[in-house]
């Protein structure tokens, strides 16, 4: 980071309502990584099932969809801090709600309850961002607006390593359940303390906006962005590679505390074995692209980079080969294994999330590159709608193979399927190297 991007950082934080909305923002999103994470633990507990698991992750995916149109309306005709206020009040009551249920329910009304609970939280949610997004410009102006959303972006990786990777898992592990869901429900009322103190914004009453013609603009705009994507190779391959990484992201979501607890033998908390490596293979990936990136041809990187991500994943499924031809933990049957599997999941982690971030930074740079400007919301529409909805068919599948086959088989058909993006993305680089080279001009005789 510059000195210059430093001081921008500390120019828009002097401003004191910038200050509580990037705190309120801070606490909001580390509160919801770390509930996302306990919630993950504690379906693993209850059901032992890649399949349930699957479920809380479409049950927090479908209502950023479901809501988005009504969502613009919204946050266009009420005041956006008491958006913000009642998100991280209703999101904090939902959090703590769990140490009631864990002292009367279990079973499968706990996990209906589980699936309820993510549901309303992410409904909450699909408000809660825009609102936040769109008050941005009102405290600090236009001058200062790429800095202050510079630092948001910087905010949303450290509220996703501080929640995923450090503070949820040293809660569970230290406390139990209950102690996780109390921390994070207690973040999402700081987040709503300093909420409360953003100045007030004129409530905006937009002539002829509702759900309904929200809906048919965003239908409108989402075939726009379809039809480009569609008739553009170049961007359908990176779209494509993006609704890839974020299936890819929510199966390692999915099945992370699974192999911690039915693969290794470990408890499923333990899961941060997988993500906090993976989460380090990201940075090590900011600072790869940063420094070397534009060094190498785009095409010919993201083809490398997908290979990591498979040969990754093959890794993953050969080192717990063991648990699939016996479907006993490893750590059961060879506990002197230990330290050297331990070791070896979290390097293969760390070469995941560098080609998984790598992947996704790539492809979406070809997306900005090779989209006109008026369409690039569409274009991200249609990336967004896809991972979302598409994605959850390949979520449901590769659960359903994790429980059926095993998770070292689903693993090795990831691997499969990165492989064959891998080889796509070679076909379409040669081929544009070759047209390249035929309407070059001939050198001069």
């Amino acid at each position: 980071m510059t000195s210059t991007t430093t001081g921008g950082f500390r120019s828009v934080l002097r401003l004191p309502a910038f200050r509580q909305l990037w705190l309120s923002q801070l606490f909001a999103l580390t509160a919801q990584s770390g509930i996302h994470f306990v919630q993950l633990i504690l379906i693993e507990r209850l059901t032992g099932s890649s399949v349930q698991i699957g479920l809380m992750i479409a049950a927090f995916s479908l209502p950023p969809v479901i809501f988005s149109f009504l969502a613009g309306a919204v946050v266009d005709r009420v005041p956006k801090k008491w958006i913000i206020v009642i998100a991280n009040l209703l999101r904090g009551t939902l959090a703590l709600s769990y140490l009631l249920l864990l002292q009367v329910l279990d079973g499968t009304a706990l996990v209906i309850s589980v699936y309820l609970i993510t549901f309303l939280g992410s409904s909450v949610g699909a408000f809660f961002n825009p609102a936040v997004m769109s008050k941005i410009p009102l405290v600090v102006g236009e001058d200062r607006l790429m800095v202050a959303n510079s630092l948001f972006n910087v905010t949303i990786a450290g509220s996703q390593f501080l929640g995923l990777i450090m503070l949820a898992p040293a809660a569970v592990k230290l406390g139990g359940l209950g102690v996780g869901f109390a921390l994070m429900g207690s973040f999402y009322y700081l987040a709503f303390f300093f909420a409360l103190f953003l100045p007030r914004d004129r409530t905006r009453h937009v002539q002829g906006v509702t759900a309904a013609s929200g809906w048919q603009r965003m239908r409108s705009e989402f075939a726009e962005g379809w039809r480009f994507v569609v008739s553009h190779p170049a961007v359908r391959l990176a779209i494509l590679q993006l609704v890839l990484i974020a299936t890819l992201i929510m199966i390692l979501a999915m099945i992370a505390p699974g192999f911690s607890a039915r693969v290794l033998g470990l408890s499923p908390e333990d899961a941060v074995i997988v993500f906090a490596p993976a989460g380090l293979g990201m940075l090590v990936a900011i600072a790869f692209l940063g420094r070397w990136g534009g060094r190498f041809p785009q095409a010919w990187l993201q083809a490398a980079m997908l290979m990591v991500t498979a040969v990754s994943f093959g890794v993953l499924a050969y080192v717990s080969r063991d648990y699939g031809s016996l479907r006993i933990p490893i750590f059961d049957i060879y506990p002197q294994r230990l330290f050297p599997l331990t070791s070896m999941v979290a390097i293969t982690a760390l070469f995941m999330g560098f080609g998984l971030y790598s992947v996704n930074t790539i492809a979406q740079t070809v997306v900005q590159r090779r989209t006109p400007a008026a369409l690039r919301g569409r274009v991200f529409t249609v990336q967004f709608m896809l991972a979302n909805l598409i994605g959850l068919i390949p979520l449901f599948i590769a659960a359903i193979s994790a429980d059926i086959l095993g998770i070292p088989s689903m693993i090795r058909g990831i691997a499969f399927a990165c492989f064959g993006v891998g080889i796509l993305t070679i076909i379409h680089a040669y081929r544009t190297r070759t047209v390249a080279r035929r309407n070059s001009p001939a050198p001069p005789t």
